[in-house]
């Protein structure tokens, strides 16, 4: 009879508790199926109205846009999908915003900060936060990462700088495994919203500067911004859309909301 090893053996693993342990080992975005995102849902849905932001009901009540940038520190997205880290960064730089605005209550516009007599200034899009492990500001996100690194003009839909001619606020926050729905039906929005552009039947088009400032998006995506709306017109796009004249519609800076 063969002697047995005083050794104690490991019982075999079951699949579920080998899953359980790689899981556990593994970064925050596979172990929770996406970077979670429940708190900016509950900021989304308690403060924004339409297109109306309540600022001083969320400056009365910060946990949730806090909690969600608290974890947002040090994420590492560098290694998730692509559509994961779009809608991650998308989803930072607009509660960034949010967070911006109530610690400066009161504030009639993104542009105030930082005046110099009176003329109006970026600073508030060039304060440095820590986000995934770096200090990062507003711009560094939009140009540097979305913009630098993802051949994705629809961002520019999605992304709210807490100021009237903005793009509105998604109703919740992006997800990676639903970013080209989110992509299209804020792109068809957009384009449909007379607020913002106006595509009459003939005629010049009256578009937002969004398609001015970042023209080079939307000629690298399309040949050219006529070309993009073309090619993202939900439905039949409007005659002769692709050859029409461009003018460039007043952009309203004043806040998105109240307090």
């Amino acid at each position: 009879m063969r002697k047995r090893s005083s050794r104690l053996r490991p019982p075999a693993l079951g699949a579920a508790v080998l899953l359980a342990l790689l899981l556990h080992s593994a970064p925050e975005y596979a172990r929770a199926g996406g970077f979670a995102c429940a708190d900016l849902d509950t900021v989304l849905a308690a403060h924004v109205h339409g297109e109306v932001v309540d600022y001083g009901a969320l400056r009365a009540d910060p946990g949730p846009l806090r909690r969600f940038l608290a974890r947002t520190r040090d994420a590492e997205p560098d290694g998730w999908p692509p559509e994961a880290q779009i809608a991650f960064w998308v989803n930072v730089y607009n509660a960034r915003v949010l967070d911006g605005v109530i610690r400066r209550p009161g504030l009639g516009s993104v542009l105030d900060p930082g005046k110099v007599l009176g003329v109006p200034t970026l600073a508030f899009f060039r304060e440095k936060r820590v986000t995934a492990g770096e200090e990062r500001s507003l711009d560094d996100i939009e140009h540097g990462i979305l913009r630098g690194r993802f051949s994705e003009p629809r961002i520019h839909f999605v992304l709210n700088c807490a100021s009237r001619s903005c793009p509105p606020l998604p109703p919740r926050a992006l997800r990676g495994d639903s970013l080209e729905a989110a992509l299209r039906a804020a792109t068809a929005g957009f384009l449909t919203d007379t607020a913002r552009n106006r595509v009459p039947p003939s005629g010049p088009l009256e578009l937002s500067h969004v398609f001015k400032w970042f023209r080079g998006d939307f000629e690298k995506s399309a040949g050219s911004v006529q070309g993009f709306l073309v090619r993202h017109w939900p439905g039949e796009p409007p005659p002769d859309l692709a050859t029409r004249r461009i003018r460039w519609l007043d952009y309203d800076w004043s806040l998105n909301g109240h307090w």
